[in-house]
């Protein structure tokens, strides 16, 4: 069971994807059908949410990645009939009990029946499909905890040759914390539409106020345009390079000395910073110690997973698969490739 499949399922009733209509059988799993619909309505899921990733699905390059994400998503499907039926075999298979007690802990945590109709809403689901992916959920716990129960924890060895060959990973740069405060300018500058001129005229005006011993914090909170720090008297969490602040900004934070202010207006595309480097945290090593138990969780993570995409590939291999779409995939190579062969063969 993916765990995005709950976050992100949405049926959209009108797609139009490889085939067409929504009817028919493109898969069977040990004689189990998985319809064009239901491939339809995952595939429409998981699109969405490449979408809103910044995906496009235009042109040709568009259709092509659509093919492959609905190819991609059939064989999903079918390993998850795979662990549903060896799930019931096993007699692993939830009941309605830990169903329902699942969806009344959805319901809790969304805390009213208000945000839990809005959560069906834009998950594009209803309280039947909703327990149906409740129901796959469980049974994929519950069979990887019955197929996985003999994996070993890491051993000290293994841990330690892990940091060793990943000391990178564990490397902390240096984290500077600055407090600053934005004259705005156009948009940027809470509703006043200030004009470049004006803005820089403000900050200038500002500056001179902290040279002549004005308390920064307060300075903020009476003129900075960014809601998300004036109220903390400008302040940002530590941040290091590279963090998503525009370049403007990060080269002027990286430029001062703890206790500096910049002695002019910072300009970027929201307008004019007076930035104050309030510390600075050193570049450091973590120790082993320190990672130990993350690095333990990790391998311990990546021992399951492997134990269980080797128990469902063999799954995969005692079981009686047709995958019309990859049949007709094959098809159509095949064909390309006797279309090449004539070709040359002609000259």
């Amino acid at each position: 069971m993916r765990k995005g499949t709950i976050l992100f399922v949405a049926l959209l009733l009108s797609s139009v994807l490889l085939w067409g209509c929504s009817s028919g059988t493109v898969a069977t799993v040990n004689g189990k059908s998985i319809t064009a619909q239901q491939l339809d309505e995952e595939t429409a899921a998981f699109k969405k949410n490449l979408e809103q990733q910044g995906y496009s699905f235009e042109g040709d390059q568009g259709k092509e990645l659509e093919d492959m994400l609905q190819q991609n998503v059939l064989e999903q499907m079918i390993d998850q009939e795979l662990v549903m039926q060896e799930a019931e075999r096993l007699k692993l298979m939830p009941t309605d009990k830990e169903i329902e007690d699942e969806l009344a802990g959805i319901k809790e945590h969304l805390g009213s029946e208000g945000e839990y109709k809005k959560y069906l809403a834009a998950s594009g689901v209803n309280e039947p499909k909703l327990k149906d992916l409740i129901k796959q959920q469980q049974a994929w716990v519950k069979l990887q905890e019955k197929i996985t129960a003999d994996v070993p924890e890491p051993t000290e060895e293994e841990m330690q040759a892990y940091y060793d060959d990943n000391k990178e990973q564990y490397s902390r740069p240096e984290q500077r914390q600055v407090s600053h405060i934005l004259i705005g300018t156009g948009d940027n500058s809470n509703g006043k539409n200030r004009s470049e001129a004006d803005a820089k005229v403000l900050a200038l005006q500002v500056v001179d106020k902290l040279n002549a011993g004005a308390d920064f914090g307060e300075l903020a909170k009476e003129y900075s345009d960014d809601p998300g720090s004036k109220d903390t008297g400008g302040q940002y969490p530590p941040f290091s390079r590279g963090s998503g602040f525009v370049q403007e900004f990060e080269d002027a934070a990286f430029g001062l000395n703890k206790g500096e202010i910049t002695t002019e207006p910072v300009r970027t595309d929201f307008g004019y910073h007076i930035i104050r480097l309030d510390d600075v945290t050193p570049a450091a090593q973590m120790s082993f110690a320190e990672v130990k138990d993350s690095i333990s969780a990790g391998l311990m993570e990546q021992k399951v997973t492997d134990k269980m995409s080797s128990y469902v590939e063999e799954l995969r291999e005692k079981a009686e698969i047709v995958n019309k779409l990859a049949d007709k995939a094959d098809k159509a190579d095949n064909a390309d490739q006797s279309d090449d062969q004539s070709d040359k063969a002609a000259n």
